[in-house]
């Protein structure tokens, strides 16, 4: 079973690189305001800045604020620590797999 979700995994990631360079990976989760509001967001997981702890609680909880690039400014998400956490482990696990693709690549580079 654990072999088959590699698999699967791996091929979702070796699909996602295969797109065009217009197009990007995207990070979906869900949002919770400090009013308890939650929603779902997604963006290009290129444009993820960081995380931060946000001024405001929700059930006796902090929340997180992820920051978004968006041109010369950032867009803000406020999260559960838990859903912050899950974010942080698919970029974890984006880079990984990027890191992997360009050590198993069949690349000539000739210098000159």
């Amino acid at each position: 079973m654990n072999l088959i979700f590699k698999i699967l995994i791996s091929l979702s990631l070796l699909w996602s690189f295969s797109l065009s360079a217009t197009d990007s990976y995207q990070v979906a989760f869900e949002t919770t305001e400090c009013d308890g509001e939650s929603g779902f967001a997604t963006v290009a997981i290129q444009s993820i800045d960081k995380i931060q702890t946000a001024s405001c609680s929700y059930e006796g909880k902090k929340l997180k604020k992820l920051l978004v690039r968006s041109g010369s400014s950032f867009a803000t998400y406020t999260l559960t620590y838990s859903e912050a956490k899950s974010v942080m482990q698919d970029v974890k696990l984006y880079n990984r797999m990027k890191l992997k693709m360009m050590e198993n690549a069949n690349t000539l580079i000739i210098a000159k």
